[in-house]
This record gives structure tokens, C-alpha cells and sequence, in this order.
């Protein structure tokens, strides 16, 4: 929708998709994305420090490589009608972490860093444990979106109302990013999940201009103030993933994230629309993409304001996330929106093995993936390709539940739950699975066997490239060859 009189166009031509997707990022730099993540993947914990280190030491015995902790109850957290949410104070909460700087150093030791949350809005109520109340301070200094009658407009969430940073009044983003730096950053953190920001009430009263012409410039101007407060930080790489961007986004964000899927497999808002999600928005401008593994938003509540009630996730989809997140760009497990009542990656010996096996794929393919994020960065061509950018004009160009991570593997995830086949439309050629070593013609459509444990990606027979990461899955052990 716009609301200015005049629209202007530009069309781009080019002799392939893949060269108009690098025409159109054409002058367009990016930050580079972080490059410890591929050094294992990065799991979602809660409950402070005893639980954090428990988990971790759990899920190390199960063999899993770990390059990260996705901790965004730093803040500590307050139930509401939605589940267990957090404290939208931006201040380390003591209570919940105590001794949280020797946790921070002693994972240091062990090459394991630490992201949090954050997003542009605050909360006027804050826990016992924050020193400040930054409600307070931006409502003091003029700081915050005001309505019509001049006062804060507040907006209700899911259980309590928040307050925006007016990120058009320049010393209120100054004021945002010393946070960023300071409260979020500085107390040890490598980077975190920059929340929302696609939300502007169309009613604002703002320092500069109207909403109606800020509203989509909003995430742009977050994402800015990020990028500021990374640096102010002495972090120019940290690891920061956003869910909302705009024209003028890109060279401030190098990571975006799928947002809240539903904990199913559906291609509406589960798993499938993952994927979907991914690749239509990586041709979109923002060549890197992941989601939260397991889904985030559940409703396993017997009663209350909603009308579904007890869904929760299916006994295989963290294991089937997680298979597809190792073939992808970042693997990243979430505990969702009510972690007491849905199944996580470190419930039992039989989810931490499999979480393992999925890490030890991912980071087997580290090599490779670096080379495809960086041309991503570079080119804009994104890291996960639909098949229409790498094999036009032939039968997997059609399908959209496949891609390429680059242009050299081929992976086509299971999103059917109870599925142990899944179906792979081959370009042209002949394939090779990477893990069983099974080779299948191409410019067909196939059921390829895929039980739990056995994701199916294939590389060209005859690719140099293709035959490297065979060499990297074979080197690290973990090949499942059937004779």
C-alpha cells in the first residue's frame, strides 16, 4: 500500500534469474555475517545459570557441536496469558543469572558464545533486579512515540503494555543504541534476536515526519540504531538477526529470521512455510535466512482467551527442523512461546542424539557454507536457492518445498510428519546422496528414502565442488553408506 501520488518503477533484464537477482543488489553492501556460527549450532535455553550450564553439559555428552547459547531470558521472564514472556526491560537480571560472568567466561574456554534478545519497545514495568527503568528515562527525555492528546502511546501486547523509541528523533536512536551497546552488548553478549519493529500505529505523533511514511521505514531505522550500537560496542560482526526489514535495511543487517512460526509442519505456518519463507525473501534483497527450530508459537493452555488449546509440538519435528536448519544457512533450536509443555532438542537421550547428528552435519558442511554466505553477502544471490535460480527452465524449477544451499547441494527436506520418503524432482545429470552414497538419475522425479536421521541432499555426480563436500561429510564419520 502507498500513499504518496506517484509510484516510480525500475525493470531490471539479465540473462539468467541468479544474474537479475546480483543486478538488482548491484552497489548494495552488507555487514559480514559472523563467522563462529558455523562453527556448530546455537541452542535456545532457559532458567538461568544452573539450567544453562546443565543443559549445555547434556547436550555436549550427546556429542552435539555447539558454537552457541540462545539465552533471551537474560532479562529474566513473566507469565502471561500467552505463556512465559519477557521482561521488556533490556537489563541483565541477576536474579535469574547470578555468577552469569563466570558462565559468560567459562563458555569463552570453550569457544561457546552467548546471544540474547532485544526489540525497540519498552515496558513501563520492570523486575526488582533492574537498576534502571528505561521506560522512565525515554518518557523523561521525549523519547517515545506520543498519540494524538500528546501523551506515550501505549500499546497492549499479549498480557502488558509497552511503550515505542521514537527512532525518528535523533537523540532518542543515539540514546537506543548506547543500550544496545551498553545494557545488551556489553554485558557480554556476541550479538542477539532484534525483535519486531514492522509495527508503527498509523495515529503516531512523531518527532520527524507522518507515519503513514515512517511506518516502513521503521525497520530500517532499527536496524540502524543496531548497527550502531554494535559498533559502539566494538562488535562490527555481532551476531544480530532481525524479523522485519525495508528498502535501506541491507547494509545494516546481515542475518534475517523467519519470525514466529506455528510448532507444525504446514506450509501455511509451519516448518514448510520455513521454507518458503526463505526463499522468497532471499529474493528479496536479504540473501540470509533461518528460522527457530521446533516453531515458536504454541497453545497448550486448557483454557483461556483462544480458541485452540493444547497443541503442541509433534514428537518429530525437532528432529526434522533440525535435519533441514544443518542443510541451511544457521541452526538454531528455540524453546517456543510455552518451553514446560512442548518436546525440546535436550529432552531425553533419544532428542540429544538426534540434535547431535543434525549439528555434526552442519558443522561437516562449515566449509562449504562459509564460501556460500560470503558470496551471498557479496552478490545478494541468496545462500538458499530455489531451483529456478540454479536450474531454470527444467523440472526443478518448479518445485517449492526443495533448494540449493548455494549452487552445488541439493536438499530436499521431509515437512510430513510421519513421512520416511520424501519427493526430489532432479535437475538434469546424476545425484548423489551425500550420506548413503546412493546414486539416482536425473531430470526426474523421485521418492527417495528419508527416515529420521537420513536427510536427503544430493551433489552432481561430476561437480568438483559437489565432491568436496562429499570428502567434508566423510571426514567427519558420519556418512551412512548402504552398499
Amino acid at each position: 500500500e502507498s500513499f504518496d501520488d506517484v509510484l516510480t518503477a525500475e525493470v531490471l533484464a539479465a540473462g539468467s534469474p541468479s544474474e537479475l537477482v546480483a543486478d538488482r543488489s548491484a552497489g548494495i553492501s552488507r555487514p559480514d555475517s559472523a563467522e563462529w556460527i558455523n562453527d556448530g549450532a546455537i541452542i535456545g535455553i532457559q532458567g538461568g545459570t544452573d539450567i544453562v550450564r546443565a543443559r549445555v553439559k547434556e547436550m555436549q555428552d550427546a556429542g552435539t557441536k555447539i558454537s552457541g547459547v540462545f539465552l533471551q531470558d537474560w532479562v529474566g521472564q513473566r507469565k502471561t496469558r500467552f505463556g512465559k514472556q519477557l521482561w521488556w526491560s533490556w537489563q541483565l537480571n541477576k536474579e535469574t543469572y547470578p555468577d552469569w560472568d563466570k558462565m559468560v567466561a567459562d563458555f569463552a574456554k570453550e569457544d561457546i558464545r552467548i546471544i540474547t534478545y532485544m526489540n525497540p519497545y519498552l515496558s513501563p514495568e520492570v523486575p526488582s533486579s533492574s537498576v534502571r527503568s528505561l521506560y522512565n528515562e525515554a518518557e523523561k527525555a521525549g523519547y517515545l512515540v506520543k498519540n494524538a492528546s500528546g501523551d506515550v502511546y501505549e500499546l497492549p501486547t499479549v498480557g502488558f503494555p509497552i511503550g515505542i523509541v521514537d527512532l525518528t528523533n535523533p537523540k532518542a536512536k543515539d540514546w537506543y543504541a548506547d543500550v544496545v551497546a551498553n545494557e545488551v552488548l556489553g554485558v557480554g553478549a556476541s550479538g542477539f534476536m532484534a525483535d519486531f519493529a514492522e509495527y508503527l500505529p498509523m495515529d503516531s505523533v512523531l518527532h520527524t515526519g507522518e507515519p503513514e511514511q515512517q511506518h516502513n521505514r521503521w525497520p530500517a531505522l532499527w536496524a540502524e540504531t543496531v548497527r550502531t550500537g554494535c559498533e559502539r560496542a566494538k562488535q562490527p560482526d555481532c551476531m544480530v538477526f532481525f524479523r522485519s526489514a525495508y528498502l535501506g535495511s541491507e547494509p545494516n543487517v546481515s542475518q534475517m529470521w523467519n519470525g514466529d512460526q506455528m510448532v507444525n509442519f504446514k506450509d501455511q505456518d509451519g516448518l514448510a512455510s520455513a521454507i518458503l519463507g526463505s526463499l522468497s525473501g532471499g529474493v528479496s534483497g536479504f540473501p540470509l535466512w533461518h528460522s527457530d527450530i521446533g516453531g515458536y508459537t504454541s497453545f497448550p493452555f486448557g483454557k483461556g482467551p483462544v480458541f485452540v488449546v493444547n497443541y503442541v509440538r509433534p514428537p518429530e519435528l525437532n528432529q526434522r527442523w533440525s535435519e533441514y536448519q544443518a542443510l541451511a544457512v544457521l541452526m538454531r533450536s528455540h524453546e517456543s512461546n510455552a518451553p514446560d509443555s512442548n518436546a525440546q532438542v535436550y529432552d531425553t537421550p533419544e532428542s540429544r542424539k538426534a540434535f547431535a547428528e543434525a549439528s555434526q552435519l552442519y558443522v561437516a558442511l562449515a566449509n562449504y557454507r562459509k564460501g556460500v554466505i560470503a558470496e551471498a553477502t557479496r552478490t545478494g544471490v541468496p545462500a538458499m536457492r530455489h531451483g529456478w535460480l540454479v536450474y531454470p527452465g527444467t523440472a526443478a524449477a518448479d518445485v517449492d518445498l526443495q533448494y540449493f544451499l548455494g549452487n552445488h547441494l541439493l536438499v530436499a527436506p521431509v515437512t510430513e510428519e510421519g513421512a520416511t520418503e520424501v519427493s526430489v524432482t532432479f535437475p538434469p545429470g546424476e545425484w548423489r546422496h551425500i550420506l548413503t552414497g546412493e546414486v539416482f538419475p536425473g531430470d526426474q522425479e523421485t521418492m527417495v528414502g528419508a527416515p529420521l536421521g537420513q536427510p536427503a541432499a544430493f551433489v552432481k555426480e561430476g561437480d568438483r565442488v559437489g565432491d568436496g563436500i562429499i570428502r567434508q561429510i566423510e571426514r567427519a564419520g558420519i556418512t551412512q553408506n548402504n552398499g
